[in-house]
């Protein structure tokens, strides 16, 4: 039984009984954040009530950390019964996600992003779409925000980065 052939000789050949090894999805109980799917419409498609029919562009190489924020706005109030201590009340919210890593051109997302670098106005809103590890959607309009689609030291991987900020409220849609 060979196997291929390469420059270092021949590699074994796996017997097609033994299973595929896999990355793991968790680690005990704790899911892994691999398993999370982000994407960008990059068809300039901007109405959420189309999200089926966007084209999609998978946000995934060259990226190694996401952020999700929820960017509140709080009202804080003091009143004459809380003996000097005051209390806070979440009155709305931008939801966020920023991502950040290494620039890899050729990729469609990120080469999509990098191309809004010098736009203004509605040229930054498209649709954002993100999938839990357990298959929850959450998709709707954002803008584009705080890029960046190269830099970093003379030898470094050039950075990449962008913050996605929800346009309203976004649209859950739960696994199954």
């Amino acid at each position: 039984m060979t196997g291929e052939v390469t420059s270092s000789g021949v590699l074994p050949q796996v017997p097609s009984s033994v299973k595929k090894e896999t990355a793991p999805t968790k680690i005990g109980e704790f899911l892994l954040n691999w398993r999370n799917k982000f994407f960008i419409a990059t068809d300039g498609e901007k109405d959420p009530e189309n999200y089926e029919k966007a084209q999609w562009a998978q946000l995934a190489k060259g990226i190694n950390n996401v952020t999700p924020t929820d960017n509140p706005t709080t009202a804080n109030d003091e009143y004459y019964d809380g003996e000097g201590f005051g209390t806070s009340d979440v009155t709305s919210k931008r939801i966020q996600f920023v991502l950040a890593g290494h620039r890899v051109y050729g990729d469609p997302a990120q080469d999509y992003l990098a191309s809004k670098f010098l736009s203004i106005g509605d040229d930054l809103k498209t649709l954002f779409k993100y999938v839990d590890a357990q298959g929850n959607t959450v998709v709707g309009r954002v803008t584009l925000t705080n890029e960046t689609p190269f830099g970093g030291q003379p030898g470094a991987k050039q950075t990449f980065n962008v913050t996605l900020v929800f346009n309203g409220k976004p649209k859950y849609i739960p696994a199954g």
